[in-house]
This record gives C-alpha cells, sequence and structure tokens, in this order.
C-alpha cells in the first residue's frame, strides 16, 4: 500500500531572488530543496509561504516553481493573524520555519492552531540586523527550544542546538545538483569568484586580487558589487548576477570563495564543485563541507592576501588540480547531491515528535523577535546572555 502522503508547509525568509543570481544559500535551498521533495517519491507533499526580502515594490515575483509557492508581502509576515489564516487553510501536518524571531513570534502558537509538529531550520542569525549579536544568539537559542525538532546544516549547528537544549535534531545540509560535465577543467580556463561583493569581507578579497593578479591567469568576478569598483584591468572582469552559475563554470580553472563568515554551507562552493572544479576558499566558506582537503585549498591570511600565492600553486600542479576538482565532483554527486538530501529531509519530517501544545517564549525574547522583524523598539527589553539556558525535552537526538 503506498504511504500516505505527509502534508508539509515551509515559511521561508530570503533575501537571494531579487537578483538573476541566488547568490544567498538560503534562496538556492528554498528552491533546490524543495523542488526535490516535490518531484521526487519520498511522499512528502510541500507547499513554501515565501517572503523575499530582496524584493522591490511593484517587482514581479520569481514564478514556476515545482511546487505551490504564496509570496508574502512585508505586512503578511508580520501580521501573525494572517499567517494563522493561511496555516488554517492549509493545515499541514509538519510545519517548517527558517526564522528564528518568525519561531518565537508566533511559530508555537501556528503550530498548535492545526495539531502540526514545529520544526525550526536553522540559519545564521544574521538577519536580525536591528540585534546585536548578542540578542540574535538569544532569540536563536529561545527558537530552538520551543521547536519540536530542529534541523541543523552543519554538525556545529547540531553542536549548537543540543548545548542550548533541543529535544530531537537531525543534520540536512545543503546540497547541489551536477549538470552533465561538458568541457571539465580547463587548465587555461578564467578563475571564478562569486560572492556578495557588497559585505566588507568579500569586497577587500576581491581588492587584494585585483592588486595582486598573479601573472597570465584570467578572473571572472560574478556577483551584486558595491558602487565603488576598482578600474578594469586585463585578465580581470566584473560581471553581475547571472541566471545559472553553473552554465558559466563550464571551462573554468577553479572557482574561489572569498567569505568571513560562517553560515552554513556554501553554494557557490557546492557549484564549483558540481562544476568539477578546484576550490579555493577561506575556513569559514568551508564550514560544514566534509574532507575539505580532497578539493580545496584553505586561505588562511585575512582578506585572503595569499590568494595570489595559492592561484600560483594550484597552476603549477594542474594534475593535483583536476584530481582535487574531480574529488570534490564526486562528493556532490553522492551525499551532498539535492537528491540525497532530499531523503535526508523527508526522513526528518517524518521522525518529528508530536508537537508540545502550549509552550511560550519567554515577553522579554518575544520583544526582541518582535523588534527584529517591525524594527521597533521594544519597551522594557533587558540585556540576554549569550546563549540562554537548557529547555526541557531533551529526550532524543538524532543525526538523520
Amino acid at each position: 500500500m503506498r504511504e500516505q502522503l505527509l502534508r508539509v508547509l515551509v515559511i521561508a525568509a530570503t533575501d537571494g531572488f531579487a537578483g538573476a543570481l541566488p547568490l544567498s544559500g538560503a534562496a538556492v535551498r528554498v528552491l533546490e530543496l524543495n523542488r526535490h521533495l516535490a518531484e521526487s517519491d519520498l511522499g512528502v507533499q510541500v507547499e513554501v509561504l515565501l517572503y523575499d526580502r530582496g524584493r522591490s515594490p511593484g517587482s514581479e515575483p520569481v514564478a514556476g516553481w515545482p511546487f505551490p509557492c504564496t509570496y508574502l508581502s512585508p505586512g503578511d509576515f508580520c501580521s501573525p493573524q494572517r499567517l494563522r489564516q493561511l496555516v488554517l487553510e492549509r493545515r499541514p501536518e509538519v510545519l517548517v520555519l527558517d526564522d528564528s524571531a518568525l519561531v518565537v513570534r508566533c511559530g508555537r502558537q501556528l503550530a498548535d492552531l492545526v495539531g502540526a509538529s514545529l520544526v525550526y531550520e536553522m540559519r545564521a542569525v544574521e538577519h536580525e540586523p536591528l540585534l546585536s549579536p548578542r540578542r540574535r544568539v538569544g532569540v536563536q537559542a529561545e527558537a530552538i527550544q520551543l521547536a519540536d525538532a530542529v534541523v541543523a546544516l552543519t554538525g556545529r549547528d547540531l553542536r549548537h542546538a543540543v548545548d542550548t537544549g533541543a529535544g530531537q535534531v537531525s543534520i540536512v545540509p545543503a546540497g547541489t545538483a551536477p549538470a552533465p560535465v561538458t568541457g571539465g577543467w580547463v587548465q587555461e580556463g578564467p578563475v571564478a569568484m562569486a560572492a556578495d561583493f557588497t559585505r566588507s569581507g568579500n569586497a577587500q578579497a576581491l581588492l587584494t586580487l585585483h592588486a595582486r593578479l598573479p601573472q597570465g591567469i584570467p578572473v571572472a568576478v560574478y556577483g551584486r558589487f558595491p558602487p565603488s569598483l576598482p578600474p578594469t584591468v586585463p585578465r580581470f572582469e566584473l560581471h553581475g548576477p547571472v541566471p545559472d552559475l553553473a552554465a558559466i563554470l563550464t571551462g573554468a580553472s577553479a572557482g574561489i570563495a572569498c567569505h568571513s563568515e560562517a553560515s552554513g554551507m556554501r553554494a557557490q562552493v557546492l557549484a564549483y564543485m558540481a562544476a568539477g572544479l578546484p576550490v579555493i576558499a577561506t575556513p569559514e566558506a568551508l564550514a560544514g563541507f566534509p574532507r575539505t582537503w580532497e578539493f580545496a585549498l584553505v586561505s588562511e591570511q585575512p582578506a585572503m592576501a595569499d590568494l595570489p600565492s595559492l592561484l600560483d600553486q594550484l597552476h603549477g600542479h594542474p594534475s593535483r588540480a583536476r584530481a582535487r576538482g574531480r574529488r570534490g565532483r564526486r562528493l556532490a554527486e553522492g551525499p551532498l547531491s539535492w537528491g540525497s538530501i532530499a531523503t535526508r529531509a523527508a526522513s526528518a519530517y517524518r521522525s518529528v515528535r508530536p508537537a508540545r501544545a502550549g509552550s511560550q517564549p519567554r515577553s522579554e525574547v518575544q520583544a526582541l523577535a518582535e523588534r527584529a522583524i517591525t524594527g521597533g523598539q521594544p519597551a522594557g527589553a533587558s540585556p540576554l546572555s549569550p546563549v540562554l539556558g537548557p529547555g526541557s525535552g531533551r529526550e532524543r537526538v538524532t543525526a538523520s
């Protein structure tokens, strides 16, 4: 007998779909994980309510999703009443939220409204810029304790969730979808560097490479850029967002990931691996990846000051570079393929324990979560410790 479909509703917030290239790993995950859940035979019926912070007023939303997708306006996302209506209309069995402030603000109540299990999919806590880093961690800790289960993207996230009091944790990392290899690795091809260069750390690495470009190595840079850019020089091409990062990596010689903050597995690194490219990356950009020594060279200096010498090292040993690319590709085709990741996600959703009706966030953390959404100043909010005290219910920890 065919197993009954599990109804899963995902409420996701991302800033990655405004441009042509979803540089945000969260944006790629919303599309690809749920695409594979919807198109696979895993017994999961998924629907997404998506709040895209990057959409400008009046712009057309991204269409053509392979699953039901409803775009939320800022007013919808900030309104518990509107979210209650949307959840009641869909009556999911599992409610998945990826925004810590939303979990604290009304996640538990939304799940209890329809008797659903509440899953918090952990993200970096950088999405609440109005809060200090200490308070962001406090809101995330409360979200972990309120959820029935936590989906962690890396082992570091799993340890944090367990230490904070999560009852059930499953590791469901990011993934990739390798395209058929056409040209493979090309030693004379350009080095690809994709990032959001409006971030200071990424911009500084770009300036390092621009100032000390190795002789004879062309560089192609993709992403969002600040208003002021260095003057163009030969063999150093600046491109904006592109529709498909994987497509432009064909014929490249390496991929550079210059990120200075660790926030889960980077979509850019996964794209480089899927294209069969050797990777040069910061330790932060490689957070969560297995066996990094097989496919990557690690930059250990601030702003990737050692990047030129690492490029020389890579291009000076083509057989080693080609081998790194092949090993990364094998990881992308196996445990880090979206098909494998979707199977793990389906297992995590099916294993979630029953809802804990009546759980409520503490009032001071509730105020902080509301401030992160609306930008208002909470009345009487008090400072929080970096990680709140552990909650109850540490019955079972799994690594699916």
